[in-house]
């Protein structure tokens, strides 16, 4: 009777056995196929376009003798496009010239504060048409100048880098 019972608990421990390892067979392939997983996806991005234009109608022409007026613009659109984003710049005069010259910069008007011949940061907007009108006056301290000495010598320099987008 004890070899009987033996064996009858033996046979249900093996069912047992095969039941449960049937069952983490079954368990075990959908928890793994949670964690497995492939998504295929495609995305088209548009990248912004920067426009930042410089214009302007003439070379600094210096005589010498009289304060010398240079006009330019900075525009944040050309024949086709309009920038999409805000663009940051400053507006530079560059003067390797050998000649004492002062330099008075206006934006639309206003007069712009010059920090070692060079402007704070100055914004233009994207998605509007815009236009920054500047005039540059050179005034000579020493009079009259050399006009070899600031010819080709003085420059205008602009920097532009596009506004963060947050």
């Amino acid at each position: 009777m004890k070899i009987r019972n033996k064996k009858i608990l033996n046979v249900i421990l093996i069912i047992l056995l095969i039941l449960i390892l049937f069952l983490l067979g079954i368990l075990g392939g959908k928890t793994y196929s949670k964690y497995k997983r492939t998504i295929e996806s495609n995305g088209i991005a548009e990248i912004a376009k920067p426009v930042f234009i410089v214009d302007s109608d003439k070379e600094i022409k210096i005589d010498g003798n009289e304060d010398t007026t240079y006009t330019f613009s900075v525009k944040n659109f050309d024949s086709v496009n309009i920038s999409d984003v805000e663009m940051k710049y400053t507006v530079e005069i560059l003067n390797n010239s050998k000649a004492n010259l002062e330099f008075e910069l206006k934006r639309n008007g206003e007069i712009q504060k010059l920090t070692n011949n060079k402007t704070e940061t100055l914004i233009i907007n994207g998605i509007t048409r815009t236009t920054d009108n500047f005039e540059l006056k050179i005034k000579y301290n020493d009079n009259p100048a050399i006009v070899e000495d600031i010819t080709g010598n003085i420059q205008v320099k602009i920097e532009a880098v596009q506004q963060e987008v947050v």
